[in-house]
C-alpha cells in the first residue's frame, strides 16, 4: 500500500508527558490518489490547508489514547459555509468529506466507538475555526484532559499529554511554534522513550455491501420515496463521497 504516514509514541519520564509525533502529508496524497480513483471532486484549493490541519489534528487526537478506537468528527466553524467530517479507524484507516453547510451554525459533534462497546457521542461548540483548537478544547472540555498541538503549513504535527502528575506547565510555557523544536531536540537527546509507531493511511470504510445494507435498514416507505420511479439510483457515501449505483432488483435478492 502507497502513501503510508508513520507516527511515533514517545513518553518523556522525566516530566511524565506522552508525546505523539508524525506528518499527515502521506496521507494528504493517499487522498488525492483515492478521489482520482473513484471519481470524487477534490475540495476546493483555498480548503486544502484547512483539511490538511483537520486530518493532522483528529489523528494526533485519536493516537494519543492507549486503547484504539473509532473517531468520527463532523464540524461547522462560524462563517463558513462549508461543513467537515473526518474519520479515523483502529487499523489506521482515516477519511474526511466536505460538504455545503449553513453558515450561521457552528456546531462539533464527536462520535467514539470502542470495539464490541455502544458509541458515545459529544458535542461542543468551537471557539475558533481551528482544527487544532478544536481538538485542544475537544480533550478539556469532554474528556477532561489537557493536551497540547502544534501543526505545521506542511502538516508535520505534534500532541503533548499530560499523564497523571505531570508537568503541563513546560508545555505550557513553550512559545508559539517552538513545541516540535522543543520535542525533537528531547527525542535527539534520548530524553524521551519510544512506546511504539502507528501507521496511517487513506481509505473509507464503504463498500457496495455496506451502502446495500444502509438502504435495507431503511423502513419500507422510505425505500420506495427514495427509489421513486427509477429502476436505479446513485447514492453517495456520507463519509468520503463515492458514488454507488444501487438497482432496484439488488433489494429484492435480499
Amino acid at each position: 500500500m502507497n502513501h503510508l504516514a508513520l507516527y511515533k509514541r514517545s513518553l518523556d519520564l522525566e516530566n511524565h508527558l506522552l508525546v505523539v509525533r508524525g506528518n499527515i502529508a502521506p496521507v494528504i496524497a493517499g487522498m488525492n490518489d483515492y478521489h482520482a480513483r473513484h471519481g470524487i471532486e477534490p475540495p476546493r484549493p483555498a480548503l486544502e490547508p484547512l483539511i490538511r490541519e483537520l486530518l493532522a489534528s483528529t489523528a494526533l487526537g485519536a493516537l494519543s489514547l492507549a486503547e484504539r478506537e473509532s473517531w468520527g468528527w463532523s464540524l461547522t466553524f462560524e462563517g463558513m459555509d462549508t461543513g467537515f467530517f473526518a474519520g479515523i479507524e483502529p487499523e489506521g484507516m482515516m477519511c474526511v468529506r466536505a460538504r455545503e453547510a449553513e453558515t450561521s451554525k457552528a456546531s462539533i459533534m464527536v462520535q467514539r466507538q470502542k470495539a464490541g462497546l455502544p458509541m458515545t457521542q459529544s458535542h461542543i461548540r468551537p471557539q475558533t475555526a481551528s482544527p487544532r483548537d478544536m481538538v485542544e478544547q475537544y480533550f478539556a472540555e469532554v474528556a477532561q484532559t489537557r493536551v497540547r498541538l502544534e501543526i505545521s503549513g506542511a502538516g508535520d504535527g505534534i500532541l503533548v499529554h499530560a499523564l497523571p502528575g505531570g508537568r503541563f506547565d513546560i508545555v505550557e510555557a513553550i512559545g508559539p511554534g517552538g513545541l516540535l523544536r522543543c520535542f525533537d531536540s528531547a527525542a535527539a537527546a534520548g530524553r524521551l522513550r519510544e512506546l511504539g509507531e502507528v501507521v496511517l493511511f487513506y481509505e473509507c470504510r464503504c463498500s457496495d455491501e455496506m451502502i446495500l445494507d444502509m438502504i435495507l435498514g431503511m423502513p419500507e416507505p422510505d425505500r420506495q420515496e427514495l427509489f421513486g420511479d427509477l429502476p436505479r439510483i446513485g447514492i453517495e457515501c456520507p463519509r468520503c463521497g463515492r458514488r454507488y449505483t444501487m438497482a432496484r432488483t439488488d433489494l429484492s435478492v435480499h
